[in-house]
């Protein structure tokens, strides 16, 4: 009906009228295109905003509600909406389309690439997203038209190496084109055949699609989630994440437990764990001496070399007791609370001569708290002042208990520690309440038990008594005690004996700790080295969650005080009682600074200053800091403040040297930089008593150092001697040493009374009969001459040897944490 002419006349008017896709389609349907003539023709096309379609097979609206969370998962929010997720890679995409439609078509012209199977020419930008992922096969830039095949498509953008890591159908389905069908089936149907309705086709529809595209991807976003949730046809409900306490739940398989008791037949007979207690001297010390005396005879070993806290004694049945040599100690008060049996017997010892005593009660009440059975022990019964049956009384009466000759089951036993009477009686009564408790434990790996105590040996290095509860424990193997941990490397008994393996009931030395545990802590072997860390990582995250919680209540009580005075505070301002709030008021800060100027320069002082999130948390800082009373280092609070670090705060510092603590808050960029070029120091915390400690750290090195004196030895005056020396009469001093070694290049000083020190100084001279020496041991004699010889000294005077080192001050202050 229309000439060639009049039809570009009419098509030229509809491209300034509609928009440039829909020109295209009526160019391709009427089969007339010419690219030289439309460019000629054209306007420049404008900027048009993304057409987002409708979701395929959405789900109607339904009336049902789900729950969604924060950092909520694409796996997890398949589950609460029922709409399945499936990753399909879109390599396989692509592969699988041209495995159904290998004679599709893409033609391409110089401006314009559209697919034949949805008869529609792709835009610039999706242009670009097609040819970038899939290849660069087709040349765009051709002006010649060129008809490709998919299957054509492939082999070409192989032979160029490329790599599919996009679909095309990612492309093409952003358009709201009609699809026309192609063998029957149309490329939406292809779409919906092999995607379906999922999760993450509705998430590519949403804000920041790109970084949801995994099922595991997690969607920190909650407006993003609410607007998916709504396009499935739901109603959401935002709440925390329950998979959280779930996880909390578990987290005790992260700590190392004992193990549940094993049964009867698997366990094996064990000697017994005896703990001596008492009042001070009553004779414990005397029994135990007589215990290892015993035991070291009957063994054909030497002296004993060292005391260790626990000791085995061997006796002539070939029946062994492991004896404790820490009574009272804070070990045993710490598994008694814990409600573990360190010991299974503990003998008390009472004076007859002085019967039950304070520590004698509180021996008893820790012995009955742990359901430990008693044996008396009734020592000195050999002294004259010996009053047997008034102890039993005041055992009965005061103490509590229940003795056998007054129908009871407490055993008394009359012993002299001293001369060894009745030493085997005691022996005997410890046996059988051994067997009447039938003590048994379980000798198979791996090994539990208790630190009895911890020290640092200078020759051993981190050396540990510990007493075996259950399992055998063997050399290298990994134990665990509290936030300690260690490999075993030697096992060593009271003696020094080198062992192989330790069984239950034996107090054994123990090297190969990483840090020193704490007497009373449970130990307990673990598989390995990795897991040893796993259990102390844990246990100090829950001290630490223990800290905070604790703190936290403390912080809670002080800003609902605080919040109530700051309700009082704007009501009356709104009254106009008052404008500002004092501490933060202009005029008092500006007071505050002048004062602060007028510092001593001779006096030790902290500037600090403070910055916060809240007015709360600083009014919290501020009354533990003004908790500080000292006088041996001055706290000065240049300024305190709300909000992040900024230049004002580093211009305070930078005036009166202060560090600047930041309590939640952070820096601005600026005042970062500013810092950094004037030596500015700002330390960043969340925690307050993290603040506060490191107040008192930075205090502590304000501090100078201050001498020490470290005593070497001790010596008494016997007699003073006067030599003639150049027509003179020198003092001499004869001495003996009573502890330690006295030398001769240290310094000395010499004390008459408890309070009186008469000479600070050095030595002149110091002879052991008449030969110069330069140190006296222990126990020798020895003439002593000061260099002061004003200086007269008279017998019982104390000369004392010391040396000074230089140590750290520490601030004295109380903070409450």
């Amino acid at each position: 009906m229309f000439n060639t002419a009049v039809k570009l006349s009419l098509l030229s008017n509809l491209v300034r009228s509609s928009p440039l896709r829909v020109c295209y389609n009526e160019l391709f349907k009427a089969n007339i295109y010419s690219s030289n003539t439309l460019r000629k023709k054209r306007r420049p096309r404008e900027e048009k905003k993304t057409i987002i379609p409708p979701v395929i097979n959405l789900k109607p609206k339904q009336n049902k509600t789900i729950d969604i969370w924060k950092n909520m998962s694409v796996s997890e929010l398949s589950n609460a909406t029922g709409i399945p997720v499936v990753a399909l890679k879109k390599r396989d995409l692509v592969m699988r389309y041209v495995r159904d439609f290998p004679n599709e078509t893409f033609r391409t012209d110089s401006n314009i690439l559209y697919c034949d199977a949805c008869d529609k020419p792709i835009s610039t930008t999706q242009r670009f997203q097609v040819t970038q992922h899939i290849g660069t096969a087709i040349h765009i830039a051709n002006k010649q038209r060129k008809t490709t095949t998919v299957q054509q498509f492939i082999t070409l953008s192989s032979s160029n190496k490329s790599t599919f890591n996009s679909d095309l159908c990612t492309a093409l389905i952003k358009s709201d084109i009609p699809l026309r069908k192609i063998n029957n089936i149309n490329f939406r149907q292809f779409l919906e055949k092999y995607i379906s309705n999922n999760v993450l086709k509705i998430i590519e529809l949403s804000q920041n699609a790109h970084m949801y595209f995994e099922p595991t991807s997690l969607i920190d976003n909650v407006s993003v989630l609410r607007e998916i949730v709504k396009k499935c046809g739901f109603k959401s409900n935002l709440t925390s994440n329950p998979n959280t306490n779930k996880k909390s739940s578990d987290d005790h398989l992260k700590d190392a437990i004992k193990r549940p008791p094993a049964p009867y037949d698997s366990t094996i007979s064990r000697h017994p764990v005896v703990t001596i207690m008492g009042h001070v001297d009553h004779g414990k010390t005397t029994l135990l001496d007589t215990l290892r005396n015993a035991s070291v005879a009957k063994s054909e070993f030497g002296a004993i070399t060292q005391h260790i806290g626990a000791f085995p004694v061997v006796l002539e049945n070939g029946k062994k007791i492991t004896f404790l040599d820490t009574p009272g100690h804070a070990a045993f008060a710490t598994i008694r609370s814990r409600g573990a049996h360190v010991t299974d017997i503990v003998v008390l010892v009472v004076a007859a001569d002085d019967g039950v005593k304070e520590q004698t009660i509180e021996s008893i009440r820790m012995a009955k708290h742990a359901k430990v059975p008693i044996i008396v022990a009734i020592n000195k019964i050999d002294k004259p002042t010996a009053n047997i049956e008034r102890c039993k009384k005041m055992l009965q009466t005061q103490g509590g208990l229940d003795l056998e000759e007054f129908g009871g089951s407490v055993q008394v036993v009359q012993i002299s520690a001293l001369h060894g009477t009745n030493f085997n009686d005691l022996i005997e009564s410890i046996l059988t309440q051994a067997e009447i408790l039938d003590l048994r434990a379980d000798p198979n790996p791996p090994a539990e038990g208790v630190i009895i105590e911890s020290k640092l040996d200078n020759q051993k290095g981190k050396l540990a008594t510990v007493l075996v509860q259950r399992g055998k424990l063997l050399n290298n193997s990994i134990l665990v005690a509290g936030t300690a941990w260690g490999k075993v490397r030697i096992m060593m008994d009271h003696q020094n004996n080198v062992l192989q393996e330790a069984n239950p009931s034996d107090a054994i030395q123990l090297i190969g700790w990483k840090t020193l545990p704490q007497a009373g802590q449970e130990f307990l072997q673990v598989s390995s080295d990795k897991r040893a860390r796993e259990v102390i990582d844990y246990r100090l995250s829950k001290s630490i969650e223990q800290k905070q919680s604790e703190d936290s209540i403390y912080i809670l009580s002080k800003l609902e005080e605080h919040n109530k005075e700051y309700q009082n505070h704007l009501a009356e301002k709104k009254k106009g009682i008052i404008f500002k709030r004092t501490r933060f008021s202009k005029v008092y800060q500006e007071r505050q600074l002048e004062n602060r100027k007028n510092v001593k320069d001779d006096e030790i002082c902290l500037n600090v200053v403070i910055k916060g999130d809240v007015i709360g948390s600083v009014e919290a800082i501020l009354d533990v800091l003004e908790t500080y009373e000292s006088n041996q280092c001055k706290l000065d609070i240049i300024h305190y403040g709300v909000g992040n670090v900024c230049a004002t705060d580093i211009e305070y510092a930078d005036t009166f040297k202060a560090i600047i603590y930041a309590f939640n808050v952070g820096s601005l960029r600026d005042a970062e930089e500013n810092a950094r070029q004037n030596g500015i120091t700002i330390k960043q915390h969340n925690i307050i008593y993290k603040l506060v400690d490191d107040i008192k750290e930075e205090m502590n090195n304000c501090l100078p150092p201050v001498e020490v004196e470290d005593v070497q030895g001790e010596a008494n005056v016997i007699q003073e001697f006067l030599i003639n020396e150049n027509k003179k009469k020198i003092p001499v001093a004869g001495c003996r040493c009573t502890s330690g070694t006295l030398k001769k290049a240290a310094l000395f000083k010499v004390i008459r009374d408890p309070d009186t020190v008469l000479y600070r100084g050095k030595l002149s001279s110091m002879r052991h009969l008449k030969d110069e020496v330069a140190t006296i041991k222990a126990n020798m004699e020895c003439g002593i001459r000061l260099e002061d010889t004003n200086i007269r000294l008279n017998p019982g005077d104390k000369i004392v040897c010391y040396t000074l080192r230089q140590q750290q001050q520490k601030i004295t202050w109380e903070t409450g944490f």
